[in-house]
C-alpha cells in the first residue's frame, strides 16, 4: 500500500489519508490535520510528529492526564461473588466484592477466564456452583433478564455481535432494552422511541442522528449507544468487558469519563481489560486471574505493571 501511495505522489496526485493508526499516518503524511468533535483542532506542517503530540491533540489534554481522577468508593458493599465456578472449568472458586462507587478492574492474559466469569455473574453463561449477592440479597442469575431485573447489566466484549443490532437505527437499539418504560398501555409510538432515545444520545454525546444505523458509526459511538441503552435502566452494577477495544484514543478518553461518572453516582463498576495501562489507570482495585483462578486482588497503590503481570502468570 505504501508503495502505491508513493507512486501516486510521484505522479503528482494529491492524497487525503484518513486512519486511526497513528504510526501508519506518520509514515505516509507530508502534513497532518487532527480533528476532534467535528472540528479541526491542530494543523502540522509535517507528518513527522511524535505520536504523543498527536494523541494529546486528539484527546485535548496532556497524555499524563489521559485517565480522569477516580473517586473514593463508599464503605457499603454493592455486589459480592462467592465461590463461583463454571460447569466447564473456565473459572473456579472466584470470590470478590465491589463497593458502591468503586471501579473494580479485572486483569489477566487471554484464556484466563475473565470474560466467562463476568458473563456468568450477569446471567449470560451458566454457573455450576457459587452465588451472587446484591446488597446482601442472593440474586444468582439464571438468565440475562434475571440479572437485568436485579440491576446488573453487561456491556459485552463484542459490541458488534452481542451489543447492537447493526442494521437497525440508534434509536431502535436504545429502545430495545427499554420497551416497558417507553410503552403506554402496551403501545409504542415512533415518536416516543425518538424522544426517549434522544435523551440517551445527548447524555453520552453520541455523534450521529437517531435514525442512523448503528453499523454506520465509529466504534466509540457504538459503545456509547450500548451504554445509553443500559444506563437508561438506572442499574446498580455495570460490567464492562473490554470497553475501549478497537476505539480511537479520543473516544477512549470519553469512555473513561463515563466510567468515572458512573462511580461518582454510587454505581459499582466492573471493568475487564486486556490493556494493562487502562486497568491500572481506571481502577480502585484490580483482581488478577490466571487459568481460571483468582490469583490476587491489588489495591491501587500496590498495583503496577510488574505486580499485575506476576499474578497474571502465576500458573499452576
Amino acid at each position: 500500500m505504501f508503495k502505491q501511495i508513493e507512486r501516486l505522489k510521484a505522479d503528482g496526485v494529491g492524497i487525503i489519508y484518513i486512519s486511526h493508526r497513528l504510526e501508519e499516518i506518520r509514515k505516509v503524511a507530508d502534513r497532518l490535520v487532527v480533528m476532534r468533535d467535528g472540528n479541526t483542532v491542530e494543523n502540522f506542517d509535517t507528518g513527522d510528529v511524535p505520536i504523543r503530540t498527536i494523541v494529546e491533540s486528539m484527546v485535548g489534554r496532556d497524555l499524563n492526564q489521559m485517565f480522569p481522577t477516580i473517586p473514593v468508593p463508599k464503605d457499603e458493599v454493592c455486589i459480592e461473588v462467592k465461590n463461583l465456578s463454571s460447569p466447564n472449568g473456565t473459572f473456579h472458586d472466584i470470590n470478590f466484592s465491589v463497593k458502591k462507587g468503586e471501579i473494580f478492574g479485572i486483569a489477566g492474559l487471554i484464556g484466563a477466564g475473565r470474560t466467562e466469569m463476568v458473563r456468568a455473574i450477569t446471567g449470560a453463561d451458566p454457573i455450576a456452583t457459587g452465588q451472587v449477592f446484591l446488597h446482601g440479597k442472593d440474586i444468582t442469575p439464571s438468565t440475562p433478564t434475571h440479572s437485568i431485573e436485579n440491576g446488573v447489566v453487561l456491556v459485552p466484549e463484542d459490541r458488534k455481535l452481542q451489543g447492537l443490532v447493526l442494521d437497525h437505527s440508534i434509536e431502535d437499539n436504545i429502545a430495545y432494552a427499554n420497551l416497558s418504560t417507553i410503552s403506554k398501555f402496551g403501545f409504542i409510538s415512533p415518536g416516543s422511541i425518538k424522544k426517549y432515545a434522544a435523551a440517551g444520545i445527548a447524555r453520552f454525546g453520541v455523534k450521529g442522528s437517531g435514525g442512523q444505523n448503528a453499523g454506520e458509526m465509529s466504534g466509540g459511538n457504538q459503545q456509547k449507544v450500548i451504554l445509553a441503552k443500559w444506563l437508561a435502566k438506572d442499574p446498580k452494577v455495570v460490567v464492562l468487558d473490554e470497553p475501549t477495544r478497537g476505539i480511537d484514543v479520543g473516544a477512549r478518553s470519553s469512555i473513561y469519563e463515563i466510567i468515572v461518572e458512573l462511580a461518582n453516582k454510587g454505581i459499582a463498576v466492573i471493568v475487564v481489560s486486556s490493556d494493562l495501562e487502562e486497568v491500572l489507570g481506571i481502577s480502585n482495585r484490580i483482581m488478577v486471574m490466571a487459568e481460571g483462578k483468582m490469583t490476587g486482588i491489588l489495591d491501587r497503590d500496590k498495583a503496577n505493571d510488574v505486580s499485575v503481570m506476576e499474578l497474571a502468570t502465576a500458573f499452576g
